[in-house]
């Protein structure tokens, strides 16, 4: 029976040897699991507040450096060719004894003050005498670089029998000078930082006095309007 008891005790210990060795692993798998839960916490974290601050940046910068400002239009000369006035006969019908015939060129230029740049489209300038339209023409669209100027050069024809009948023409023919008006849109888009896009219209109204006898302009007086 002794013998018996020694040849168990040893089998009893081994057993409980083999139980330590098997929880030891568990429990480093547990640690490790720990700590790649904990350093990806700190990374997830590390990388939203990157981006938070990437986000802010972008705001502050859209607001300050790159807000869109207003380009500034300016006529810089409007010159009238080929003006002729022809004298019909008496016999002639009332809408026929005398006729206008005149060109008009307009050079205007748009600065765009913004850092970033501005594409435009087809720009149109109309031509009226006392609120009657003479003449409409369309310039090409372009873009204008940061803090560049676009030019805008626009010919247009006369249509003279839109205002013969107006019977102040042939008074202000007489007195040697035509006031007529000019209107001058253009819309724009601009792209800031190649993300926030904004829409930018830009229209003149021009008040100009023609002199009849040299064909030269007397008088100018302009006012510009920006809608963003």
């Amino acid at each position: 029976m002794s013998t018996d008891t020694e040849q168990a005790t040893p089998l009893a210990v081994g057993t409980k040897r083999l139980d330590n060795d098997e929880e030891l692993p568990a429990a480093s798998v547990t640690r490790r699991r720990s700590r790649f839960q904990g350093r990806c916490l700190i990374c997830g974290g590390s990388c939203a507040a990157i981006l938070i601050i990437i986000a802010i940046v972008i705001v502050v910068l859209a607001l300050t450096v790159f807000k869109v400002k207003e380009p500034v239009m300016t006529m810089n000369s409007v010159t009238v060719e080929n003006l002729a006035i022809n004298f019909g006969t008496p016999s002639s019908s009332s809408s026929q004894l005398f006729a206008v015939n005149m060109t008009v060129v307009a050079d205007v230029s748009v600065k765009n003050p913004n850092a970033a740049s501005v594409r435009f489209g087809a720009s149109t300038t109309a031509i009226y005498y006392r609120a009657r339209e003479m003449g409409v023409a369309y310039g090409p669209p372009g873009s204008a670089r940061a803090h560049r100027t676009f030019r805008i050069n626009v010919t247009v024809d006369v249509m003279a029998d839109r205002i013969l009948g107006d019977a102040n023409l042939f008074d202000d023919l007489a007195a040697g000078s035509i006031a007529v008006t000019t209107a001058t849109k253009v819309g724009g888009r601009v792209k800031v930082l190649g993300m926030f896009k904004h829409h930018v219209d830009v229209m003149m109204n021009c008040s100009i006095t023609m002199a009849v006898a040299n064909q030269s302009i007397v008088g100018q007086n302009c006012n510009q309007k920006v809608r963003l």
